[in-house]
């Protein structure tokens, strides 16, 4: 193994000691690397990575973009410049056509409270982004904030105030600044409410609870049993609704396990198949069953993709050593 840094994956790839050591885990160097791979985290993720591309499992990667500005907005622009055509058209017929000063007002009366009636709904209506299982989407808010869902996923805003957002599923937030107002944005789900000002994060709303991991910024929940917990980058929570209370508290978290499923994969480390089944059927709308309860145990590390069942499955069966059946609609796993 020679004696060097790989920042890249583009490092490993061309080192001979990794090539051999990607196709024979027994190889000489075999060592060495593992100890590489302990020398820090990122290690690990960089190995995956070239390792997937050396053996040839390049999971395909399929991602739902739509890039939806505001078109409400647009809309209601149009409504009201139509509106206000008419308008005019309409003042300029009747002041050829009626000599009564008193008609005249009550159709510009009129014609006003129609635009304001249009106005009004329009700008306090619902716009809603969803997805289906194995899909994700990329939202562009009015402000220039992002918004990455995940598969069966959904978030709803007005157009009156698109910086507060209610979330069910799973999404990834890149907020911008509002240096204006200085306006807050907020992210409601039925556990919690998130409150930031410019910031990256991850919000999973799930089974009576909601997972929050923080990557870059700060940002504040307000729990809905009335306390308020800050977050600092790399911190990881778990907050159950049903018991009131914060089940998971981490610091330092590597935030490419919690927000893998953006480049279409999930990884695990060290996770219960048990566990790790849970977050496929999550993304592809599907129920596992245990034949028996030793299959819940297995560990699996090692990373499976969002976008194809089939792959995913032939990746769990190939790390775990298991089979997996359908029957009757459901995937039951086995032990070989």
């Amino acid at each position: 193994m020679r004696k060097k840094k790989y920042n890249t994956i583009q490092d490993l790839l061309e080192d001979q000691s990794f090539n051999d050591w990607a196709l024979n885990p027994e190889s000489s160097d075999a060592v060495d690397w593992e100890l590489w791979l302990k020398e820090a985290p990122t290690n690990k993720v960089l190995a995956a990575e070239a390792k997937d591309i050396i053996i040839g499992i390049n999971f395909k990667k399929e991602i739902v973009s739509e890039d939806k500005v505001n078109s409400e907005w647009d809309k209601l622009a149009d409504r009201i410049q139509n509106l206000e055509d008419k308008k005019s058209s309409q003042q300029e017929k009747d002041r050829k056509r009626l000599v009564n000063v008193k008609y005249l007002s009550i159709a510009a009366t009129l014609l006003l409270l129609v635009s304001l009636s249009v106005f009004t709904y329009s700008l306090f209506s619902t716009v809603t982004h969803k997805t289906t299982y194995g899909e994700m989407l990329n939202v562009v808010l009015e402000d220039g904030s992002v918004v990455t869902l995940n598969s069966n996923s959904s978030i709803s805003y007005t157009n009156f105030n698109p910086r507060s957002i209610e979330l069910s599923g799973e999404a990834f937030f890149k907020v911008k600044k509002d240096l204006v107002s200085k306006a807050k944005f907020i992210v409601k789900t039925k556990d919690l409410t998130v409150e930031v000002f410019g910031t990256q994060f991850n919000v999973k709303t799930l089974r009576n609870k909601t997972n929050v991991f923080l990557e870059e910024g700060s940002i504040m929940l307000n729990l809905n049993n009335g306390n308020e917990q800050k977050m600092i980058p790399g911190n990881y929570i778990e907050y159950s609704s049903s018991e009131s209370k914060i089940l998971v508290n981490k610091n330092n978290t590597l935030g490419v396990q919690h927000v893998s499923w953006k480049s279409g994969n999930l990884i695990f480390e060290n996770t219960n198949l048990e566990e790790a089944l849970i977050k496929i059927a999550e993304n592809y709308g599907v129920e596992f069953k245990h034949h028996s309860a030793e299959t819940k145990e297995i560990l699996i590390t090692g990373k499976v993709p969002t976008t194809n069942l089939e792959i995913c499955l032939n990746a769990i069966k190939k790390s775990t050593n298991i089979k997996i059946q359908k029957e009757n609609g459901i995937l039951v796993v086995y032990k070989n």
